[in-house]
């Protein structure tokens, strides 16, 4: 018995229920919800349970829970994924309705434990937990932003760019009827280099949430309007101002 023991702890709990499948869809949740990062486990588990729609109708988390610490390295949010895969009843290779739990664990950074099969807790429930905020810009910025631009005097001032951004682009989105969580407004900024106009568009931010930026000058007369890569806003190499837009800073992806 001892050796068995040893044995499964060996293979991270293989001895536990679980099977190449269960393994799979507990592997793909985990990695779906890696990027951007979040602040709670709460926030962590409503984006598994949104991602596993696709991979497996039968997941759940069963559990969540914030574990603060002031090691940069360490789990501070835990969640236990529940998958159920139904079998086969395959006549050569038949395969047995299991249900598996696997710990994982994250960060402020995102995925720090990959998961690993254990046994289910006893009498545990499926959790529900509410839904993330959006933090984006949303897809209709991007022509209204261009057409303010293009449509601009030669000569004007913050005062008059910040009237036409006011008259032109869209306001929020209505709240969504199914999950009723208001959408966060992008923060704008504008400036000037003499006729040349900068806008940036962000939403989120890159210690919590990852950065969504949207980007738009007219330089020379010439109108230009571009989303930066999400990992060139997060790791700070672009930064989402008028003046990274003004300078035209991540109009290319990075390879």
């Amino acid at each position: 018995m001892a050796c068995l023991s040893v044995l499964c702890a060996a293979v991270l709990v293989a001895c536990a229920p679980g099977d190449a499948e269960t393994d799979k869809v507990a592997r793909q949740v985990a990695a779906e919800i890696d990027s951007p990062p979040q602040t709670s486990a709460a926030r962590y588990a409503r984006k598994a349970l949104d991602a596993a729609r696709g991979p497996s109708p039968s997941f759940a988390v069963v559990e969540m829970r914030d574990t603060p610490s002031d090691d940069p390295e360490a789990v501070t949010m835990r969640l236990v994924f529940r998958v159920h895969h139904d079998g086969s009843q395959d006549e050569w290779f038949p395969e047995q309705p299991v249900t598996a739990c696997y710990d994982v664990g994250f960060n402020f950074r995102g995925l720090v434990r990959e998961p690993s099969r254990r046994d289910c807790p006893a009498g545990a429930t499926p959790v529900d937990p509410p839904p993330i905020p959006l933090r984006e810009v949303p897809d209709g910025f991007d022509p209204a932003l261009r057409s303010v631009l293009t449509g601009l005097p030669a000569a004007v001032n913050e005062s008059d760019v910040l009237a036409v951004l006011a008259r032109s682009m869209p306001g929020p989105r209505p709240v969504n009827p199914d999950k009723q969580t208001p959408e966060q407004p992008p923060v704008q900024d504008v400036a000037l280099r003499g006729a040349d106009v900068g806008v940036a568009y962000q939403a989120g931010d890159r210690s919590t949430y990852g950065t969504d930026c949207l980007l738009g000058s007219r330089v020379q007369g010439a109108t230009l309007v571009w989303r930066p890569s999400w990992d060139q806003v997060q790791s700070g190499e672009v930064p989402c101002t008028a003046k990274t837009a003004l300078d035209r800073r991540g109009t290319t992806p990075p390879r």
